[in-house]
């Protein structure tokens, strides 16, 4: 890269904004501008504070928090399973596929949002993985919207107490987190975005829907809105395309859910309630 787009793109994979300064992101630079990417766009989806502590002298917190563990492994686990997919069913050459999956994973599930190649022509089984790996997003106390790692986290220990509830009546069965129990608002809470997000992800694709659009570009557009993503799905929005195209009612639709994603959607639902104003 030349000084200039060096600088820009430096500033929109460290802030996850995913902003390139060409219409063609990625696709134009050198392979190890694309390995330099993807380390600079996991760092940035790691907990900030991690960074703080591990400038004080103790790399320990780092380590052992248990949501960078799973998505470092839910990268590595997605990455290898699709790289495989397509390296033996599909037949594509082996160095440029894996590093095409690998900087495009990283780049949809930190919501970068940049794009090297078209995963659309990957085939259907590809883009439901960018799809919902869209919707994992990266950790919390990162600059990554979409739900967060710690949610899911929260959401898997809440289903096995339930499980082992069921299969053992008369025992208690506490929801952890890294060892510590969990309080019981604190999952509250975490059902109730759970819910609120993918209510507004399905109000949001309806409405897109009512405006016109096709049922995958509908999806796919409040999907990368709502999670900040970036690049939708389809020969419209996807990685290789943009949303200049879509109606203006489709394009307000959109910004709400953008700014509704942003906010985490609890913030903006609170302003709407009589009590706020009240207060």
């Amino acid at each position: 890269m030349n000084h200039f787009d060096a600088a820009v793109h430096a500033m929109t994979t460290v802030s996850t904004g995913g902003m390139a300064n060409t219409d063609a992101s990625f696709i134009p630079y050198a392979p190890l501008a694309h390995y330099v990417a993807v380390v600079f766009m996991i760092l940035a989806a790691l907990p900030f504070i991690r960074f703080v502590q591990l400038a004080s002298g103790t790399a320990r917190p780092l380590v052992r928090d248990t949501q960078v563990h799973a998505f470092l492994v839910v990268i590595a686990i997605t990455v290898a399973a699709l790289s495989a997919w397509l390296v033996l069913v599909v037949r594509l050459p082996p160095e440029g596929t894996i590093r095409e999956v690998l900087f495009n994973i990283v780049s949809v599930i930190t919501g970068t949002g940049f794009t090297s190649t078209d995963y659309n022509l990957w085939g259907p089984l590809a883009m439901t993985v960018f799809f919902v790996i869209g919707l994992v997003g990266g950790c919390s106390g990162s600059t990554v919207c979409s739900v967060k790692i710690f949610r899911y986290q929260l959401l898997l220990s809440a289903i096995s107490a339930q499980v082992k509830q069921l299969h053992s009546p008369s025992r208690i069965f506490n929801v952890r987190y890294e060892g510590r129990p969990v309080e019981a608002d604190v999952m509250d809470s975490v059902i109730a975005f759970f819910m609120l997000f993918y209510l507004t992800l399905a109000i949001s694709a309806l409405l897109l829907v009512l405006v016109g659009l096709e049922p995958i570009t509908a999806i796919t557009g409040a999907a990368t809105a709502l999670a900040n993503i970036g690049p939708g799905l389809g020969p419209e929005i996807g990685p290789v395309g943009n949303f200049a195209g879509l109606p203006a009612a489709a394009k307000w639709v959109l910004t709400v859910t953008m700014l509704l994603g942003r906010l985490e959607i609890m913030s903006v639902l609170v302003l709407f309630t009589a009590g706020f104003w009240r207060d």
